[in-house]
């Protein structure tokens, strides 16, 4: 199951009105990369809860035909936390089941995790990785055996207590999970089914995903940008969707760069994008589909979406750009993040420190 019911405040203004499944990475969809994931290990029947714009990601997954899966949604009049979407349709699950989050970007090892829950005969898995410090994560410790035995949601910095584990948001479960959820209520695994578990000492184990793979939760202007950049540089197994013309420059089909244009890797131009003559693009940069960037314009950093225009002599550094917005000529914006349909007409104020 993908829980892509909630809401999306911490990538606002991006998503006001864009739900967060459907945040483009590397110019797909998050929740896109998830579902292709759980094709490529062997799910064919995939629950997907939703709330917030929910008909546009119902109209863009359809019933999953196209990833070899078969979709299924529940929809979700008011939120019922993250356990609770999963209990209200428990009788989905008849078998050992996968729960994942629609921001948790990722190509972990699916079926060596199932087999680590089996071989622990575990009723409840959750894939960790190591945490040097608090973060916005649950955080847990684990004994020799893998077993935890602490866990604490997205504790405060000053407890100055955590373990040395946190919570990635991908969990696998027996049937039996639901005997520990209540019915029609607000319930979360972090907040309330796993310092339960915990305290009954039930069989509740730590998957520690491996070095090699790749996981972040992109739900943070921060961690959302940090996830193009490690995926650009070729962090994970998920490549970039073109031809790549050149090491670590990616032009998807039906794209024009000129060869006036200078290109510093790296650099992912979508489909239909257009690069004139004298703009310069210095990576690692994302041009979402039919983005148009006009002569002696420069990027430098940044994330624009589909359909975007930066006006000729006009400048972006170290910025995210929803889709449909429009530069004006001879515009510059540092560090901002520009919300879907806007036209930037004035100029950036200078900082007063």
């Amino acid at each position: 199951m993908i829980l892509a019911a909630g809401g999306a405040t911490k990538l606002y203004p991006l998503t006001y009105s864009l739900p967060k499944p459907l945040v483009p990475v590397l110019n797909v969809p998050v929740i896109e990369h998830i579902v292709e994931l759980l094709a490529r290990h062997g799910f064919d029947e995939v629950m997907i809860n939703v709330h917030y714009l929910d008909r546009l990601i119902t109209d863009q997954l359809g019933d999953g035909s196209r990833f070899g899966v078969k979709i299924h949604y529940s929809y979700e009049p008011e939120l019922l936390g993250t356990a609770g979407g999963v209990k209200n349709v428990a009788e989905f699950f008849t078998e050992t089941f996968l729960v994942i989050g629609a921001d948790d970007l990722t190509d972990l090892d699916l079926t060596a995790m199932l087999n680590f829950h089996r071989e622990k005969k575990a009723l409840a898995s959750v894939a960790v990785v190591p945490i040097e410090a608090l973060n916005d994560v649950g955080v847990l410790e684990l004994d020799e055996q893998r077993k935890v035995t602490w866990y604490l949601e997205k504790p405060e910095p000053e407890r100055g207590q955590a373990g040395n584990w946190g919570n990635t948001g991908v969990y696998f479960f027996e049937p039996e999970i639901f005997d520990h959820i209540p019915v029609k209520d607000v319930y979360d695994f972090g907040r309330n089914l796993f310092p339960e578990l915990v305290r009954q000492r039930l069989e509740f184990y730590g998957y520690a995903i491996k070095e090699t793979s790749f996981w972040m939760d992109i739900g943070t202007h921060m961690r959302y940008r940090e996830a193009h950049w490690e995926l650009l540089e070729g962090r994970s197994g998920m490549r970039p969707h073109g031809e790549e013309i050149r090491p670590h420059i990616w032009v998807a089909e039906g794209a024009y760069v000129s060869p006036q244009a200078y290109l510093r890797p790296p650099v992912l131009v979508g489909p239909g994008a257009r690069i004139e003559a004298g703009a310069e693009i210095n990576g690692p940069v994302v041009l979402g589909a039919n983005t148009v960037i006009k002569e002696g314009a420069k990027v430098r950093r940044s994330v624009l979406w589909e359909n975007c225009s930066l006006g000729a002599g006009s400048s972006l550094d170290d910025c995210l750009v929803g889709s449909g917005c429009i530069v004006l000529s001879g515009r510059s914006f540092t560090k901002i993040v520009i919300a879907s349909g806007a036209r930037m007409v004035g100029q950036q104020r200078e900082s007063s420190d």
